[in-house]
């Protein structure tokens, strides 16, 4: 048998689903194609999935889906008051949705926000923005404030923050960053800080009891990683791209007690815009992406924060960037949308641990 043909049966056989724990199935697909789309979990058990591109020409939808996970069904919920792209969704305390920012239809930033009520089914505007904002994080606090920061204002990466207050509908200024922030991922840790990291900028932590910043420093750029938050309080940061669009297979881990990045492995396969997610048992699913090579992946990961080691486990069946994932309630995860060579897809599946 020639080199090449061994070498192939060798990684078929380590990516084979036989070979390795868990497996995907097949679950109930969207009822819209979606990418660039934003999911929030509803107080009632049920999960919003909002806005995202329109299929034929790429521009901001405002449509909602509504997926019941007992019935494993699929509705349409109530339209935005506008269809947009790189807006944040935060599901408050008292169960209504915040959405915020974004590109409009016509691709122009927005200052607009706007809130749904599940108990009266509709969406209605609240009070703007000060400048449009596109691109950035939102984060509830614990103290049911949401913290906006950084995105792309006024045309620059932004180093500035607001607050929103739920009770007053008000937006009020925020300690700015140290650096410039956008498409970054943002994380409320146990201790209440929240913790920015990936996109432009380096990691930095706001601490609610100081109102203010300090840097959680890490030795490299990286955009559109996989960052999650683990059982024990630390945050996995894994994969993404590094400067000079390098596809990156390293991953590291933060400690909010020391603030030190550790090494914490390397990935099989350089992947970025996967999606990753905290399984129950403690490991983090990492699945589909793409790579620079414009690469779209099936392959799936599996980190265990006791050994640090990424095993591989069965691959998705449809190889899938920039979708979304959630949990339906139960073990699993499920992941829809996202895109491929193929195009936008409306296909969900479900992984089991």
């Amino acid at each position: 048998m020639p080199a090449g043909a061994i070498a192939l049966l060798l990684f078929s056989l380590v990516l084979s689903p036989q070979q390795s724990r868990g497996y995907w199935s097949s679950a109930p697909s969207m009822l819209a194609p979606g990418t660039g789309q934003v999911v929030v979990h509803l107080t009632d058990g049920r999960v919003m999935v909002i806005g995202g591109e329109d299929v034929t020409d790429g521009f901001p939808v405002p449509t909602t889906q509504l997926y019941t996970p007992t019935l494993r069904q699929w509705a349409y919920g109530p339209d935005l008051t506008t269809g947009r792209i790189g807006a944040t969704a935060t599901t408050l305390q008292d169960g209504r949705v915040l959405v915020v920012g974004g590109l409009d239809p016509k691709l122009d930033p927005l200052r607009s926000a706007e809130i749904f009520n599940p108990s009266a089914g509709r969406w209605t505007t609240t009070t703007p923005l000060p400048q449009t904002r596109f691109a950035q994080s939102a984060t509830l606090l614990n103290d049911g404030r949401v913290l906006l920061v950084g995105g792309i204002v006024a045309g620059r990466i932004s180093t500035s923050g607001l607050f929103f207050s739920p009770d007053t509908n008000k937006w009020l200024p925020a300690p700015a960053t140290q650096y410039a922030h956008a498409q970054q991922s943002a994380l409320v840790l146990k201790d209440g800080n929240v913790l920015i990291a990936g996109g432009y900028g380096e990691p930095e932590i706001y601490r609610p009891a100081q109102n203010g910043w300090t840097l959680a420093k890490i030795t490299a750029f990286r955009s559109h990683p996989v960052v999650v938050e683990l059982h024990d309080g630390s945050v996995l940061m894994a994969s993404g791209r590094g400067a000079h669009e390098r596809d990156l297979r390293t991953s590291r881990l933060f400690s909010p007690a020391t603030g030190a990045w550790t090494p914490a492995g390397s990935l099989h396969a350089t992947r970025s815009q996967a999606i990753g997610t905290l399984l129950p048992n403690g490991e983090v699913l990492v699945a589909g992406g793409e790579q620079v090579t414009v690469h779209v992946l099936r392959s799936a990961e599996l980190y265990d924060p006791q050994t640090h080691a990424w095993t591989a486990t069965a691959p998705m069946r449809t190889p899938r960037d920039a979708a979304i994932a959630f949990s339906p309630g139960d073990e699993t995860v499920m992941v829809c949308g996202g895109m491929n060579l193929s195009g936008v897809l409306s296909t969900c599946e479900q992984y089991h641990p």
